[in-house]
């Protein structure tokens, strides 16, 4: 009997031993090692292409575009089909799903993963990339996946094992990954073509440029790295610094509108910050009679910029001058800055906020109350307003 026990207080006490050792095997299976998060120009980029033969190319665009809406409407209230263009045939969407790390009556170790897929539809065929993937966790938000799940950061330097830490994102964003492939595949009758894509096996060479998608969260969480945002920190809209009263009523901010090829900016002091349709917004106003508008009405996002008291010149050049009649740019002497999504901002302002249009709405003079208001605004062309979802938050 004693010797019965003295085994099963052995057994016992190896068991996590024995788990650990399992874990470990199962951690550092070919599956996860080098290669298994494949990397395009620095950023984690998945992809996949699915045989639709006999299709064309709009049919294979409308079998994406049911499959994606029901995956991603699935999940909750924010994931969703983010961009659609038929004719160009290339659609995007936006996900929120939770990864699983561990779940038992004691505790539950997950993270929430945000992701945009892109499809690209061809006649017979469809590429699919699962890209700008960021984490929630714990306390830790927007954990980008170049900084968690890549050989560089989850691999060990001889790159034969996983680094504890860092495994948990890597296994579960692959078999994450696996998994919604498999679901699609399925889902639209297709054969997949190809396998992941690392930075040493391009794109396929036939794929359109989706370089201009507009992304959501994921522009909402886009880092700060790029160059032209040198000296920026993002920050949530939720940390933004000030009293915007005072920031527009008395300081004035300048809203920016168009794309690297074509924009205008103006000085503006009616505005605020808010919160709706479960967002964080921005509200402003322009007339029809402005250069800008036309540019705001053409493009989805658009940009609110605030300067200190040394630059109260150019924002009053900007408030002065249309951008019909001269360069405003070269006349206030601002350096236009190009944000990761493609909205324009300038360098020398401290704070960037970027949003992307929700809601625009002509005011009417017959909804003003108050009577002095009213008297004034009588007859009068009245401002539209935008309301813009805030998709990224820059300060410096």
């Amino acid at each position: 009997m004693k010797k019965l026990a003295f085994l099963l207080i052995f057994f016992i006490s190896c068991l996590p031993t024995m788990i650990h050792a399992q874990e470990d095997e199962s951690e550092n299976s070919k599956n996860y090692l080098t290669g298994a998060v494949p990397e395009k120009e620095g950023k984690v980029v998945f992809s996949k292409e699915f045989n639709l033969s006999g299709l064309s190319q709009d049919q294979v665009f409308d079998k994406m575009m049911d499959w994606m809406g029901k995956r991603l409407k699935k999940n909750n209230n924010t994931s969703r089909v983010i961009y659609s263009d038929k004719e160009k045939a290339i659609l995007a969407g936006y996900g929120e799903e939770y990864i699983i790390f561990k779940s038992n009556s004691l505790s539950l170790d997950r993270a929430l993963i945000k992701y945009q897929i892109v499809a690209t539809c061809l006649p017979g065929k469809c590429i699919v990339d699962i890209e700008k993937i960021y984490y929630d966790y714990e306390k830790d938000k927007k954990i980008p996946a170049e900084q968690q799940i890549t050989d560089k950061e989850a691999l060990n330097k001889d790159k034969t094992k996983l680094i504890r830490g860092y495994a948990k994102f890597r296994i579960k964003t692959i078999d994450f990954v696996d998994a919604l492939f498999f679901h699609l595949q399925k889902a639209i009758g297709a054969a997949p073509i190809t396998t992941q894509v690392t930075e040493t096996a391009p794109l396929v060479a036939s794929k359109p440029d989706v370089s201009s998608i507009p992304s959501i969260s994921q522009t909402r969480e886009a880092t700060s790295s790029t160059s032209e945002m040198a000296g920026y920190k993002q920050i949530a809209p939720d940390k933004i610094p000030g009293n915007i009263i005072k920031m527009l009523s008395e300081d004035w901010m300048l809203i920016t509108a168009g794309n690297k090829d074509k924009f205008n900016m103006m000085t503006a002091s009616w505005g605020g910050i808010g919160f709706l349709y479960q967002k964080p917004v921005t509200f402003c106003f322009i007339n029809p009679t402005r250069y800008t508008y036309q540019l705001m009405e053409n493009n989805d996002t658009y940009t609110l910029s605030f300067y200190t008291e040394a630059y109260r010149d150019a924002l009053k050049y900007c408030g002065s001058k249309s951008g019909k009649d001269v360069d405003k740019v070269k006349g206030s002497g601002l350096t236009p800055i190009t944000t990761p999504t493609g909205s324009k901002a300038f360098s020398q302002a401290w704070l960037v906020i970027e949003c992307r249009k929700m809601v625009a709405q002509f005011l009417q003079s017959e909804s003003i109350t108050d009577k002095s208001l009213k008297d004034n605004w009588a007859g009068k062309q009245m401002h539209k307003m935008f309301i813009g979802e805030i998709i990224n938050v820059w300060v410096k």
